[in-house]
């Protein structure tokens, strides 16, 4: 009878890690591209700044992500998820008043530090550090939730922006990330004791080429993330629609997400990984060739949408082949810290291209990434697992 008393204990935990990332990945990260265009308009600020501001913040999140992950290996996960929330919503409070935009900017940046804190890889390594051998199922159902972000963030923006300024949107956010803290779990001990292990992280060809080819797959979705909004209001000269398209990616990816839960375990992690790099290919190529019609774009950002919610679920169980679980912190924290950096330069290295080539020129850099990340996938496929994992 202690068994299904357990099953539902662990099955209520992973629902609130879900549900406070859902309300954390809104607050902390949709937010700032879905709020962009509104704080340009409402300030006079340059987007230029906006987007360098974004640039520094996500530079900030990529070398805490390391520093968060030798936390939670010595054991303080839940402390440092709970202490990062709290910071981040006094952190959003505080540029809900601000009218300076260096003082915005240095409030942002700050963020970036609670988003290592919070955001995907801290609770991927709790929860594997204590599930263990159920630790990917448990990865899988919280970017299931979590995949509802972008479907709450950017409708949401768009109706607040109808009877409120930026800043009190802001404070609205910052009360759902309230509620996120509210359901973040109590921690337990693990489902087998780990020895604590202080040697020097190794610099093992696998999780090398996890962090440099899910790196590179951060860096052309961001890009996309950032600049496709652009793009689509210089086209159409509706931004209500870009910011409508966009919102189409929570549900592509929570349907991605999907689609592994239930047909995943069939198929090994790197097998998977070698279709998401094909299947990552084909957005920006189908742009590339039809340009930025109705069809052509929803398609694309549903591929899109559905191989980066699988993506998020592949990277954390690739990384438990390839690392001992006395360095699941440490390594999901230093495989963070690379895409973490290439997804920082996205926004600007995207807006450079923008100005110099255009669409085309956007849509062909992407494609450049993915192609380089299917050849390092193919590099991975073919290297061997720590041993005891498969």
């Amino acid at each position: 009878m202690a068994q299904p008393h357990h099953s539902n204990d662990q099955a209520r935990y992973v629902r609130a890690h879900g549900a406070a990332q859902l309300l954390f990945w809104s607050g902390f990260y949709y937010l700032l591209p879905a709020l962009s265009a509104n704080i340009a308009a409402e300030t006079g600020w340059p987007v230029l700044h906006i987007s360098t501001t974004y640039t520094l913040a996500f530079i900030f999140w990529a070398l805490c992500a390391p520093v968060v992950g030798g936390l939670i290996d010595a054991g303080h996960g839940a402390r440092v998820m709970r202490g990062g929330a709290i910071a981040a919503i006094i952190l959003l409070v505080a540029v809900s008043q601000v009218s300076d935009r260096m003082i915005f900017s240095a409030l942002v940046v700050l963020l970036g530090a609670c988003m290592a804190a919070t955001l995907y890889e801290p609770c991927f390594a709790v929860m594997m550090r204590r599930l263990q051998p159920a630790g990917s199922d448990a990865v899988a159902t919280v970017t299931l939730i979590a995949g509802f972000a972008t479907l709450l963030t950017f409708p949401l923006v768009i109706g607040l922006s109808s009877v409120m300024g930026w800043q009190h949107i802001v404070l609205v956010f910052a009360g759902l990330a309230s509620i996120g803290l509210m359901f973040l779990p109590v921690e337990g001990a693990p489902a087998t004791q780990i020895v604590r292990d202080a040697s020097k992280l190794p610099l093992d060809r696998g999780p090398v080429l996890i962090a440099l080819s899910f790196g590179l797959v951060m860096m052309g979705h961001s890009i996309l993330l950032f600049l496709l909004p652009v793009a689509l209001s210089a086209a159409h000269s509706d931004a209500t629609a870009a910011m409508l398209a966009l919102a189409i990616l929570g549900p592509a990816q929570i349907a991605g997400r999907t689609l592994w839960k239930y047909y995943g375990g069939a198929f090994s992690p790197q097998n998977c990984a070698m279709v998401m790099f094909i299947c990552l290919c084909v957005p920006a190529a189908l742009l590339l060739v039809l340009g930025t019609g109705s069809i052509a774009v929803y398609v694309a950002l549903i591929i899109q949408g559905a191989c980066y919610g699988v993506h998020t679920i592949l990277r954390p169980s690739l990384a438990q082949i390839y690392l001992k679980p006395s360095h699941m912190g440490r390594g999901l924290g230093a495989i963070a810290m690379v895409g973490l950096l290439m997804m920082a330069t996205g926004p600007a290295v995207g807006g450079l291209i923008w100005t110099l080539s255009g669409l085309s020129g956007l849509m062909l850099a992407i494609l450049v990434l993915n192609a380089i990340a299917l050849l390092l996938g193919i590099a991975l496929r073919r290297t061997p697992p720590r041993e005891g994992t498969l």
